[in-house]
């Protein structure tokens, strides 16, 4: 016993620190830059002066076709670092909180702080609007807020945040002293003044770290130099403002660009045939106050001078060379403090910007210039493919980075882990990236796939909405930017493009009925970890689940037979089984059934009308299967002769648990114990099913009642041949949020069984998929139990839409093959049941008129994999070798036009079998 315990914790603490390699982890340097476009030269602007991030994309990988989910700030970052879709975070707009709406999320930066990283942060990472005023306390170990950062002597705060140059300081100031002489509310002020004057853009003759910007990166390098100091691995956020509006930059940067040089927009028009929600006012510009430029409106669009729109555009170039130069600082302390070794580093903008295309400024559309945002990653351990062209979203960040770190992969995020495009291993790793905005009550979802963006917009709010019903397609949009990089013309209604546009329909409805629903935090484990899981399991099957056989043959009359011999295997050691349900194996479609269950059902079990509280259907229907199962040799096991909860108890004993009648309840629950061992032929009992759930009589006994089922069929069990299990629901299937907690449940409910000395001789697990389950994962906690050294069987095998997880076609084919391969290469597990080989419901293996679902045709393929046949040649002396797949075989000859035919078992490592064929066959 003291080894079962000492290998469960430290089972237990590797499941806890999530399988982690044990090996030095990789530092995070996550570096978010406010409303950044592509306007980079490693991302194919030639204009742009940006040396230090393009030297940065030299070094790792450029994502040219990367999206963010929501042309807003505070949507954007929420979904970014929760890994969720917006429609799943639920953060749309720039007040609604994250944690209002999902309490419980684990962000990006907690997940690392969570496995033992220090998590670092100043600047901007999150909206402000969209966290605590500790910028989600929960995220960090430490973080800097605005308020304590340092600035050089002789400067203060930015004006606002944004201003330096004294000429807008002075003018400032003016306003205020007017608005306090005007007795304006003193919480007004800035707004007032701000409504008079506010520059959407500023060249000051000052310091880099004059700025906001600049005293973030001080902030930053001085992080870096204490965490060189430290053993912890760090995730260090630094989050740049610029060149977000203002667009506020020292003089130098301005001076990089020469204005009547700045290039504008070539297409500044609405859409041929485009729709007009699809566009707005460009009101965030609209809200600065600059002398010298005038922003009208027309048709719904600004209006902005060739002058105005040079200024402005000047602006964000000169602000994107500042924080260029910035992050040039940050990655020079890295490397001086010898980091950059082992540090992951990755660059972001939080979406992309609108610089008059369209007659559109800043971001808020679904328009590529909008939603395309530049991201690169530089791992400086592997080898990384320099461009990647496919497309790629943020929601891919959050798993990317941790698999890369080699922590626990979380399962229930949106993204994917772009790891296979770094290392060239995919080229694709998703179909399409979605980004969102809302029009009021009208909601575009845009599909950006290969070089197509589609764009439907629904009414009735939907992204609110479970599915689209009673919301009505208002328009859509379709867009080539191989033809047409401008989009200039809307294509939905284009007879050439009626195929790609119903295949992006098609894709839409995917994503909107498969990707939007909240999964609660899950992890598995590390997926460098995971990657061999198949070829190890292979190599199991290999070496657990096959014998070598050295086979004689001999004819009828003893002599040895020279020739060919046809040796196939016609049943399995492992138990490949179905669960009965007797009202159909005995209704108008019992010939169907039973002719498609025995074709892949080698065993067999009872489902919950005989479960042994039901004995009088038991006596029923019994008599009408048992031929059946007897014609097919089929073998049959008893399911939950107790059951611990008092719904679940026979009628007539359940009113002994409202009593709190414990001798009655016990003397009863024994009786069924006691019928079931003696009337039902089975191989083997689940003489007490579920106890995690169900434990009324334990509860009222206040002492191991679980034991004592177990002792008591002992008295009374006849033939010594049927085995006794306890078996249990969620433990090995459980969904990764309560699969700690559930193992360790029960591990100390077999503990405590077995220190009382009750025959507890196997343990069957429910095997009822909710959430996908990475076959790794699996088998590590089969080898949780198997440290009992008890035989283990796989029951209830079925595949269950939940809230956890909705379910493919592809899903299911995958998970069917992946939980067989995991059961069948586990040595101490003898076999898996599926629950419902029948039925209407989804999860049912055959409709009921027998057709098969995705799941029994990969039953079936594996079935047959895993079988043997074989033509050998027997030497003179009858003898041929042979290694295959432990079971039962026919061997068959045909001599003198006759077959003659024998039944042998090869069951061990090294099988030595000599067999007399005298047996005519059929």
């Amino acid at each position: 016993m003291k080894k079962y315990i000492l290998s469960f914790f430290l089972l237990t603490a590797a499941w806890s620190l999530g399988h982690a390699q044990q090996q030095e982890k990789k530092n995070i340097l996550f570096i978010a830059v406010d409303d950044l476009k592509p306007t980079l030269g490693s991302f194919g602007d030639d204009y742009a002066i940006t040396p230090n991030i393009d030297k940065l994309a030299d070094e790792g990988t450029v994502f040219l076709n990367n999206h963010c989910q929501q042309a807003v700030c505070g949507p954007s970052r929420a979904s970014l670092l929760t890994g969720l879709r917006p429609d799943i975070v639920k953060v749309w707009d720039l007040k609604t909180k994250i944690r209002n709406k999902r309490p419980d999320v684990v962000t990006l930066p907690q997940h690392f702080k969570n496995n033992g990283y220090l998590v670092y942060g100043v600047g901007k990472i999150y909206d402000p609007r969209s966290v605590d005023k500790q910028q989600d306390a929960a995220s960090w170990t430490e973080y800097t807020l605005p308020q304590n950062l340092k600035y050089p002597e002789g400067f203060k705060e930015p004006v606002f945040s944004y201003y330096q140059n004294p000429e807008n300081i002075k003018k400032i100031r003016a306003l205020r002293k007017e608005a306090e002489a005007k007795g304006i509310e003193k919480k007004k002020i800035n707004k007032w003044v701000q409504s008079r004057y506010k520059p959407a853009y500023e060249k000051a003759d000052v310091p880099d770290d004059a700025y906001i910007d600049g005293a973030i990166t001080n902030q930053g390098i001085e992080y870096i130099k204490e965490l060189s100091n430290k053993k912890e691995p760090f995730f260090l956020a630094v989050g740049y403002k610029r060149p977000h509006l203002p667009f506020s930059a020292p003089t130098k940067y301005w001076d990089l660009y020469q204005e009547n040089e700045v290039p504008i927009a070539k297409f500044q028009h609405k859409v041929e045939g485009g729709y007009d929600k699809a566009y707005h006012t460009s009101n965030e510009l609209r809200g600065y106050k600059t002398e010298g430029l005038e922003v009208g409106q027309e048709d719904g669009l600004a209006v902005i001078s060739e002058d105005g729109q040079r200024k402005l555009i000047h602006g964000y170039y000169a602000a994107t060379s500042y924080v260029d130069a910035l992050v040039g600082k940050l990655i020079g302390q890295l490397k001086e403090s010898g980091l950059d070794k082992n540090t992951i580093i990755i660059l972001w903008g939080d979406h992309g910007w609108h610089l008059g295309d369209h007659r559109l400024w800043n971001k808020h559309s679904n328009f590529e210039q909008a939603t395309r945002s530049p991201m690169l990653i530089v791992d400086p351990t592997q080898k990384t493919v320099k461009q990647v062209n496919s497309v790629t979203e943020f929601v891919d960040i959050y798993p990317t980075l941790s698999d890369l770190a080699n922590i626990p992969v979380p399962t229930h995020l949106s993204g994917t882990s772009l790891k296979p495009l770094l290392n060239g291993s995919e080229k694709v790793v998703k179909d399409y990236a979605v980004t969102q905005i809302a029009r009021g009550q009208i909601t575009g979802y845009s599909l950006k796939s290969g070089d197509l963006r589609y764009t439907v917009w629904y009414d009735k709010n939907p992204r609110t909405k479970k599915s689209l019903e009673g919301s009505k397609r208002v328009a859509e949009e379709l867009y080539d930017y191989a033809a047409d990089p401008l989009e200039t013309k809307n294509l939905a209604n284009h007879k050439a493009y009626k195929k790609k546009l119903e295949a992006m329909r098609t894709l839409f409805l995917d994503f909107f009925m498969n990707e939007r629903e909240y999964k609660e935090f899950s992890v598995g484990q590390t997926q460098s970890s995971k990657d061999d899981w198949l070829k190890d399991a292979e190599a199991r099957i290999e070496k657990h689940r096959k014998g070598d056989v050295s086979l004689t043959v001999l004819d009828k009359k003893g002599k040895p037979f020279s020739g060919e011999v046809k040796v196939e295997q016609i049943g399995h050691q492992f138990r490949f089984g179905g669960i009965v349900n007797s009202q159909l194996f005995t209704s108008d479609k019992k010939e169907i059934y039973e002719e498609t269950f025995a074709s892949v059902f080698e065993h067999a079990g009872y489902e919950n009308a005989l479960k042994i509280k039901h004995k009088k259907a038991f006596e029923k229907r019994h008599d009408q299967i048992d031929p059946f199962l007897k014609k097919n040799n089929i073998s049959l096991r008893g399911h939950a002769l107790v059951w611990e909860k008092q719904k679940n108890m026979p009628k007539e004993v359940q009113k002994f648990v409202s009593d709190k009648d414990t001798t009655q309840l016990i003397a009863s629950l024994e009786e069924y114990v006691k019928f079931g061992l003696e009337n039902y032929n089975v191989i083997e009992w689940d003489v007490l099913n579920e106890p995690r759930e169900c434990h009324d009589v334990q509860d009222l006994t206040k002492r191991n009642s679980w034991a004592h089922w177990f002792k008591y069929a002992e008295q009374i069990r006849t033939n010594e041949n049927v085995k006794f299990y306890l078996n249990e629901n969620k433990v090995i299937s459980s969904p990764y949020k309560t699969a700690e907690k559930n193992i360790s449940f029960h591990y100390k409910v077999i503990k405590d069984i077995l220190a009382e000395g009750a025959p507890l001789e196997a343990l069957g697990f429910q095997s009822r998929m909710k959430q996908h389950i990475h076959p790794a994962d699996i088998y590590d906690r089969l080898n949780i139990f198997a440290e009992f050294g008890l035989p283990m069987l796989g029951t209830e095998f079925e595949i269950v839409d939940s809230n956890y997880q909705k379910f493919t076609e592809e899903d299911r084919k995958n998970i069917t093959r992946e939980v067989m391969t995991v059961y069948f290469s586990h040595p101490m597990v003898e076999g898996l049941y599926v629950w419902t080989p029948f039925g209407t419901d989804r999860k049912a293996f055959y409709d009921l008129d027998g057709n098969p679902r995705a799941e029994a045709e990969v039953w079936k393929s594996q079935l047959a994999e895993w079988s043997t046949k074989e033509t050998l040649s027997t030497d003179k002396s009858g003898a041929a070798n042979f290694r295959g797949y432990k079971g039962t075989y026919k061997v068959s000859i045909t001599k003198k036009g006759k077959t003659y035919t024998k039944v042998f078992k090869v069951d061990q490592p090294e099988n030595t079998i000599t067999v007399k064929l005298t047996e005519l066959a059929n």
